[in-house]
């Protein structure tokens, strides 16, 4: 897996990297434990805390899947409308060594992805879902899947 590195001035900085893409986000300091274990676990007994909601109704939680931020449909409209609800940085502060960790999901396994409309077609209206922005990965999802760690901050 590559690892790089990005400063960002604001928030907006992230996203010609994202464009395009499907990745997970946590921060910088869970990333020994991850590769320690080889893999990105399903959070489904609420064991690791998220900095992006801990809610047990989680859609793709509740369905033992590890939730990816989903970039491919970046700048359309429907994009724009839901992008900012979870937003990659949007936990990180304005100090330094505060980083995220951005782990992209290699294309090859874009096939086994499960779209945020699944929701919609199983009516499952009380589970949180982030449309057109989140898709789940059911199960483990083993560090040979990621191509590459981003490691992101501010440039403070």
């Amino acid at each position: 897996m590559k690892v790089s590195q990005l400063k960002i001035i604001s928030h907006n900085d992230i996203l010609p990297a994202l464009s395009g893409r499907v990745f997970h986000v946590t921060p910088e300091n869970n990333m020994s434990l991850i590769k320690q274990s080889g893999a990105l676990v399903p959070n489904s007994a609420l064991l690791q805390i998220s900095k992006f909601g801990n809610s047990s109704n989680g859609f793709f939680r509740r369905r033992n899947c590890v939730s990816f931020f989903d970039y491919r449909c970046y700048g359309t409209k429907h994009w724009e409308e839901h992008a900012y609800k979870c937003f990659p940085t949007q936990f990180i502060k304005r100090v330094p060594n505060d980083r995220i960790s951005i782990l992209f999901l290699h294309e090859s396994k874009f096939d086994k992805l499960i779209p945020w409309t699944t929701w919609k077609e199983e009516e499952a209206w009380s589970d949180r879902v982030v449309p057109y922005v989140e898709t789940g990965y059911k199960g483990i999802v083993s560090l040979s899947e990621i191509t590459e760690e981003l490691i992101v901050g501010f440039d403070c």
